[in-house]
């Protein structure tokens, strides 16, 4: 079955739009399958230990099958057929073909169960991207092998996906660094989770550094409360999953019994787990340090409201958390000059508590 250039090159731009807009891939995913003469396309990344897929309809079930781990064995070799190719590779090559046949994962499970015993794979990272993300087109025995014009046709929409993807890579790694630059702010010890649920390399020194209620062991983040573990992995766990759900948990310090607050977010999107360098963001909160106000946040509750330099400054400090009085020392003033102050800025914001104002403050930021 020949590959259609003209559907092939909609069904891209489909794909595209798609990638870059954030809308739903499903679509796109089957109109690309049917201009290959597929029966299957789907976009992947794999690892030594894990195998994360985008399919089509055609291999939605094999992949419920893969994640819960119902498989043979896996390698990388199944999706991937040449790490080293600049564009599409077949495998209707004989020396590919009898590399195959000796994967256990691909003879016990992919041949017999979906019927796909035909693949063209290329990297979407370039040649160097051995275990990255990658694009396959899959056949059954009935649309047969991608000959040499096939893997052409294909070759000539793949500098455009491969664009498209780096883009909506880059997308989640904003996002990424949006969620963490307000803790980053206030202070917190902040780190990012893979989707093992295992923090990368600078949340590793991080934590590390900070030490005491957290611990790296073999990658891992350990609690140094052994009691507190299984609650750790439980919300660690939601946070990375297929369908992720935020969490937190109360951790102890054992130095002296101090409390501490593990919050985990996750990173949201379509194909979140394909095109994400990272599933979660976690953030260690401590309810003894007083957070830092974001100075954007209060220039703008200055600005709106009308508040006097003295009036944001306190309204700033109450809003993460310091008594009037602490306040009042702080900036050299009496207790009840401070009050007369924290109250004009009430006023002038339309909020009638302390916790009000705070609330209002954050908002902004």
């Amino acid at each position: 079955m020949a590959v259609d250039v003209a559907q092939l090159i909609s069904a891209s731009n489909e794909l595209n739009s798609a990638i870059v807009l954030g809308r739903c891939w499903d679509q796109a995913l089957e109109q690309l399958a049917s201009a290959a003469g597929a029966k299957a396309v789907c976009f992947s990344r794999s690892t030594k230990t894990d195998l994360r897929m985008l399919p089509s309809k055609g291999l939605v079930e094999p992949y419920q099958d893969i994640r819960s781990r119902r498989t043979p064995p896996y390698s990388s070799k199944v999706l991937i057929l040449d790490s080293k190719a600049s564009g599409f590779v077949s495998d209707s090559e004989p020396h590919i073909r009898e590399r195959l046949e000796r994967e256990r994962f691909f003879r016990e499970f992919m041949k017999p169960i979906a019927d796909v015993p035909y693949r063209a794979s290329a990297s979407l990272l370039g040649p160097s991207d051995i275990t990255g993300l990658k694009l396959s087109f899959w056949r059954g025995s009935k649309e047969g092998p991608f000959d040499a014009q096939d893997v052409e046709r294909l070759n000539s929409i793949l500098p455009a996906i491969r664009a498209s993807a780096q883009l909506a890579m880059f997308g989640f790694r904003q996002q990424a660094r949006e969620q963490s630059v307000l803790f980053r702010q206030r202070g917190e010890l902040m780190f990012e989770l893979d989707f093992a649920g295992r923090p990368v390399e600078a949340g590793v020194q991080a934590i590390a550094a900070h030490g005491d209620p957290l611990s790296i062991v073999r990658g891992r983040l350990v609690c140094t409360a052994a009691a507190e573990q299984r609650r750790l992995e439980s919300v660690i766990g939601r946070a990375v999953a297929p369908e992720p759900v935020a969490g937190s948990v109360r951790l102890t310090r054992q130095s002296d019994g101090a409390p501490f607050f593990l919050m985990v977010t996750p990173i949201h999107g379509e194909a979140v787990d394909i095109m994400a360098p990272v599933a979660a963001i976690g953030v260690l909160i401590d309810p003894a340090t007083k957070s830092r106000t974001d100075p954007a946040a209060l220039q703008h509750v200055r600005t709106a409201a009308g508040l006097t330099e003295r009036e944001t400054a306190i309204a700033g400090l109450i809003s993460v958390g310091h008594a009037i009085s602490a306040i009042a020392r702080q900036i050299g003033v009496s207790d009840g000059t401070a009050r007369n102050h924290l109250k004009s800025a009430m006023q002038k914001c339309g909020v009638h508590s302390q916790v009000e104002l705070a609330a209002l403050i954050s908002r902004f930021s």
